[in-house]
């Protein structure tokens, strides 16, 4: 056997191991993911997540020191795993295309929420259970993208364009509207009895928005 291939041969252990650990990490998250979303927080075992995980339930404690820190890993994944609504204001911001900006965004949190409800549902579990779990999210996130839309606000105000109304304050009645009608959809079942055209309720929402901030012509 030559040197390269002993060196091969001695160093295929570990890049194995490293990949089982990979994917035994990932495992225990989706496993934890679906349980959150279906039994809460406080509702959910290591065991049950464990046996969910096909894992050992020791490998969790290996992985994560608790279930907080296991909760923590998975805000810290959905927010990082795709572009979310910033993308969508940070694309068209520059047109200051007021209707294209907003109709963005709301599609983003559509199709994010949409395709992914056990993060919607996971989220209003820990907040029910009185833990501040869910402030993780709201903290890292929600208000960066309070920040965003209300600096876009905030900017058009000074144009001229949009009434002087608290940028803030607009920002999270925009962004009311649309999580309103998702928590509908998604944790109240709308979307199983009614057919909901969402490009269209998205353009009723950014019209009724739009409507009520824009200044009126000279």
């Amino acid at each position: 056997m030559s040197t390269d291939k002993a060196l091969e041969k001695a160093a295929s252990p570990s890049r194995e191991s490293a990949k089982e650990k990979v994917n035994i990490h990932d495992k225990i998250l989706e496993a934890a993911i679906k349980l959150f979303s279906v039994k809460g927080f406080n509702g959910t075992t290591t065991k049950e997540i464990a046996e969910a995980a096909e894992v050992n339930e020791a490998l969790i404690f290996r992985h994560f020191s608790t279930k907080r820190d296991l909760y923590g890993a998975i805000i810290e994944r959905k927010i990082s795993e795709e572009p979310g609504v910033e993308m969508s204001l940070e694309t068209h911001r520059d047109s200051k295309d007021d209707r294209l900006v907003f109709t963005a965004i709301a599609e983003r949190m559509f199709d994010k929420c949409g395709r992914d409800p056990s993060f919607m549902r996971l989220l209003h579990f820990s907040a029910l259970e009185g833990h501040d779990l869910s402030d993780m999210f709201f903290d890292t996130y929600v208000e960066y993208i309070n920040m965003l839309i209300s600096d876009y606000i905030d900017t058009r105000v000074k144009d001229g364009a949009f009434k002087g109304l608290n940028p803030l304050y607009s920002s999270k009645a925009f962004i009311g509207m649309v999580v309103n009608q998702i928590i509908v959809q998604e944790l109240f079942g709308e979307k199983k009895k009614n057919k909901t055209d969402n490009k269209e309720l998205i353009g009723t929402f950014v019209e009724i928005f739009l409507e009520g901030i824009k200044t009126s012509p000279a």
